[in-house]
Parts: C-alpha cells; structure tokens; sequence
C-alpha cells in the first residue's frame, strides 16, 4: 500500500523544484514581466474614455505635387485651429488671422485663377474626418488590430523608457469590401510601440498595392504613416502625424505630405 505523507508537498521530483527555481530566477530577473503585448493593448484601449474632455491646438501643413504628363503643379499649405471637447460636444475655433488669410486668398482667386491658396487647401485637405484621426486613435488602432495578422512582439525602448514593439502584417483579404474593390495587390506592415501596461507609445504603418479600374486603367500607389500617442486625463490622443503617399495610373502622378502636431492647452 502506497502512503502519503500530508506534511510534505505533493510534487517534491526533482523536475518540479528545477522548474520552480527557473520561475524564482526568471522572476529576479524580470520582476515586471507581463503578458501577452496583444492583450495587453486591447484592454488597455478598452479602458479609455474616446469623449473625455480635452482642449488643444492642431498646426498642419500640406505639400501636394500633381504631374500629369508633362504638367506639374505643387502646392503647399499650413493652417492651425483650436478644438475643445466637453459634454456639449465638440467645438472649433479658428483664430482671426487664419479667417483674414481665407478672406485674403479667396478675393484673390476671383481675381485671378492662378493665385496661391495655401491656407484654403490646407483647411480643405485637413477637413474633419482627417483630424478625428488625431482626436480617436483608439478607434482606429483597434480597427488596425482587427485586419492584421500578428507576427512577433520584441522587448525595446522607446524615448529612452523600456517598451515592447509589436509586429503586424494586414494582408488583401483582411480588407473590408470597398477597401478591396479595384485592388489587385495589397501589403502592409504595421509596427506599434506600447509599454507595459500595453498604453500605444507610437505607431507605423508602411504599404503599398496596386489594381485596375474597369478593367483597362492600372494604378499602383504606396503610403507611410507614422504616429505618436499622449493621453490626456481617459483620453488617448494622437500628438504627432506624419503621412507620405503617392499614387499612378492612366499618366498621372500624385503625391502627398501632411504633418499635423496638437499640443494640449490644459
């Protein structure tokens, strides 16, 4: 008959002290370890409050080169405004010099076709379903993380402080309906920094694809966009945006540079 002597611990083979004593070293020498970074972020964007009040400036800047054939047009813009979130809703407010530019350069276009228009095109370009992209980035990382294929999470840092960068890829077939429609080819590598908590540090997304419309007219086109995150009470807010593309087809050749910083005021 076999006897088991209560005062002493069930699992005493030598296999189970190794493995012990390789979590008691593991843990010294890692006294913060956490888990799974894709976890991690996903609970931590689910604990952000996307309507918490906030007040902040935003500059952008806009620089557009059209080629069509052997015509080449470039523009450039920059404009700044003030947005305000509270429980009224969302307000914006633009400063009286940026409303005298407008003013300044519409007169001037009636008066002559041609005449630069810096600040319109960077109020037109920087409408605002593009700067909610600053104002929600939970929104649309979580979005991100629902198209990609995760690839590897590896120990980094980040601004100096220990971070973990994580590794996507965003294949054609993870695209919604419309995204897809015309593409022929499509890849994407999205990198995004978080820190221990799984908090977004930064972000960067690098792609590129190409299709065909009604089945003669080819393009291909390429982006990359990087971004930065602060918070703001329970609020997650992008504070640097930085996006180059470029698209081609039917001889026409399009390229775009926006940068977009907002500054917290309180």
């Amino acid at each position: 008959m076999i006897r088991i002597d209560s005062r002493k611990p069930y699992a005493t083979s030598p296999f189970f002290y190794s493995v012990n004593s390789l979590r008691f070293i593991n843990h010294l020498l890692h006294p913060f370890a956490h888990g799974n970074g894709l976890d991690d972020v996903k609970q931590a964007l689910a604990r952000y409050q996307q309507s918490a009040p906030f007040s902040a400036k935003v500059n952008a800047s806009i620089k557009n080169l059209n080629k069509e054939d052997d015509d080449q047009k470039t523009a450039d813009g920059a404009a700044y405004f003030f947005i305000e979130q509270s429980p009224s809703g969302l307000a914006i407010r633009y400063a009286p010099e940026l409303l005298a530019s407008i003013d300044k350069e519409t007169r001037a276009k009636k008066q002559n076709s041609q005449a630069p228009t810096p600040t319109i095109l960077a109020m037109n370009r920087f409408n605002y379903t593009e700067f909610t992209i600053l104002l929600n980035p939970v929104r649309d990382i979580e979005d991100d993380l629902h198209k990609a294929n995760f690839i590897k999470e590896e120990a980094t840092t980040y601004e100096g402080k220990a971070a973990r960068l994580l590794h996507f890829e965003i294949p054609l077939e993870k695209l919604g309906e419309e995204e897809r429609k015309n593409l022929k080819k499509y890849e994407t590598e999205y990198q995004l920094w978080i820190d221990e908590q799984g908090t977004p540090l930064a972000s960067h997304a690098k792609g590129k694809g190409s299709g065909r419309v009604a089945l003669v007219i080819g393009f291909e086109f390429h982006f990359d966009v990087q971004k930065t995150y602060i918070k703001s009470g329970e609020r997650l807010l992008v504070n640097k945006l930085t996006s180059t593309s470029g698209s081609s087809g039917a001889g026409m050749n399009n390229n775009e540079d926006i940068k977009a910083t907002l500054t917290l005021l309180n």
